[in-house]
């Protein structure tokens, strides 16, 4: 065994070799040169580079989920259709694009869209929307909320078309229509009822004894305003002596030398109405069938006498005898003074105006420029309420919730909006109501399939 000297000596003659091999270097060989550190630091990198390239070049063929995804989001997952809205982190499968936009603040919308696969461990809540509501909602560039007509069409029907390309208002022409109401005239923008023991006598004065009776629906009637009814004109008071003149009351009287039209009333207050052609023919039927037709009288007979100020019948009588309308029937809704109102119309050409749209609705009631809607308040003008409906392109009338965060949530603003009668939505189907609150309730199980996002 060695002694504790021999290990002593033995471990100093490795240190003595290691140290001459160290600075002496290796035998017969050539000396090494030292590394440059740049180069290792070019391939580092060099190396890194790749690495990001290679990160943005994935990320580019396959994204995550953005920041902020996790509230107020329409989330899309593109290879399944899955649809979503994002809160606190949650996904809510959501029934339909309205739904889905009436969830959202309008300011915070935005749409996100990923693949499936990165959804798959996200929580899921239950599947939120209006059962009903629209999928697909007209752009505010395709909003028609003017120059809608009604047209009537074969046993009574009457065919909506919401066109960029309407047909155009008539003047001075009539149609004569029966309901189950009774017998009116339909000429401007009123329907004038007939009297039922005097039709026929009436229609005749009107200058309509040859216009054919149009069987329509009552909803079409109402389109127009509703006027004084077209009867006998029946003068108060006539046959009475007045101070001043051998004539009597409610006598029809012409200046000599005036216009053959131009005639005035003895009113039983001594006071003058004029009286227009048409009215004219209607008192024949009335108080001149006692008194006679128009008496010629000089201007000093009628020099003491007064105007009444308002004409003699009813005000919004049409003031000539008519012409009857030729082509198909329409009701044209204008704008007129800035404010929307009923005509009558006619199909240009005699064709049905539904020729420029498509058919929407199964029974071909409502006809629509493809891809078009209209954002209605209906119940302008004589109509005391008011209610807001977004029509889409399907023809149905959705009732919307009427205050403008809702109108924005749909991407709509308060001058897309635009003032129909109430009556014109009697013509289109209705859809449930738009609400931010409905688009909240949890879908009851089986009342609407599955929605978008579940499988």
């Amino acid at each position: 065994m060695a002694s504790k000297k021999d290990l002593t000596e033995a471990q100093s003659f490795s240190r003595r070799r290691l140290l001459t091999a160290f600075t002496s270097g290796a035998s017969g060989t050539k000396e090494l040169e030292p590394a440059k550190p740049l180069r290792t630091v070019v391939a580092g990198l060099a190396l890194s580079a790749l690495v990001v390239v290679g990160g943005a070049f994935y990320g580019l063929v396959s994204p995550g989920l953005p920041d902020e995804w996790e509230h107020n989001r329409l989330v899309l997952a593109t290879d399944t259709g899955g649809r979503f809205v994002s809160a606190d982190g949650t996904l809510f499968p959501v029934l339909n694009t309205a739904s889905a936009r009436l969830l959202i603040p309008a300011d915070d919308f935005s749409i996100v869209t990923t693949k499936a696969a990165l959804l798959a461990d996200l929580p899921v809540g239950p599947s939120l929307g209006i059962v009903g509501a629209p999928d697909q909602l007209p752009g505010s560039g395709e909003l028609i909320g003017t120059g809608w007509t009604a047209c009537l069409g074969e046993d009574a029907s009457t065919v909506l078309t919401i066109s960029a390309d309407p047909v155009a208002a008539s003047a001075g022409s009539a149609v004569v229509v029966s309901t189950s109401a009774g017998l009116s005239v339909v000429a401007g923008g009123r329907h004038y009822p007939l009297p039922t023991d005097h039709a026929d006598a009436v229609l005749r004065a009107l200058g309509l004894g040859d216009a054919p009776r149009l069987s329509v629906d009552g909803r079409w009637v109402n389109l127009f305003r509703t006027g004084t009814a077209l009867s006998p004109m029946i003068v108060p008071d006539a046959g009475q002596p007045l101070a001043g003149t051998t004539l009597p009351a409610g006598q029809v009287v012409h200046v000599a030398g005036s216009p053959p039209e131009q005639r005035f009333l003895l009113n039983a207050d001594g006071t003058l109405a004029s009286i227009s052609p048409l009215a004219y023919q209607l008192y024949l039927l009335g108080t001149g069938a006692q008194l006679g037709t128009a008496v010629e009288v000089g201007a000093t007979e009628l020099a003491e006498f007064t105007n009444a100020g308002y004409p003699a019948g009813a005000a919004d009588w049409p003031e000539q005898a008519l012409d009857v309308q030729q082509g198909t029937a329409c009701a044209l809704l204008a704008t007129i003074d800035g404010s929307p109102a009923t005509v009558l119309a006619a199909a240009e050409g005699g064709e049905d105006a539904t020729a420029r749209a498509v058919p929407v609705t199964s029974d071909g009631a409502v006809w629509m420029d493809p891809g078009a809607g209209s954002v209605v308040r209906a119940g302008t003008g004589e109509q005391a309420a008011t209610v807001l409906y977004l029509i889409d392109s399907t023809g149905t009338a959705f009732p919307v919730q009427d205050d403008p965060e809702t109108l924005h949530r749909l991407g709509y603003q308060e001058e897309d909006v635009a003032d129909v009668p109430a009556p014109w939505l009697q013509l289109l189907p209705v859809g449930p109501g738009l609400s931010t609150a409905a688009a909240g309730t949890p879908v009851a199980a089986g009342s609407a399939g599955t929605a978008a996002g579940e499988g």
